[in-house]
């Protein structure tokens, strides 16, 4: 399966930024802890309505999480 890397570090770097175990981020944004793993090992990407509750419960674009822009901007 084909890797993911800007989307992986980006969605592990903000969580852990936030002081969140994957248990925490499920529950914010109402997903699976084991979908989150997933996404941070590269194994998988979320659907579209997924990525964008993940980006809210994070407070965060989605673009960034798909590495589209930089977290400034």
């Amino acid at each position: 399966m084909e890797r993911f890397p800007v989307f992986q570090e980006r969605l592990l770097v903000v969580r852990r930024r936030r002081g969140w175990s994957q248990g925490k981020l499920a529950t914010a944004s109402g997903l699976f802890t084991t979908d989150i793993s997933k996404y941070e090992r590269g194994q998988s990407l979320p659907t579209l309505p997924r990525l964008v509750r993940l980006a809210d419960a994070l407070h965060v674009s989605t673009d960034y999480l798909l590495g589209r822009r930089g977290a400034d901007e």
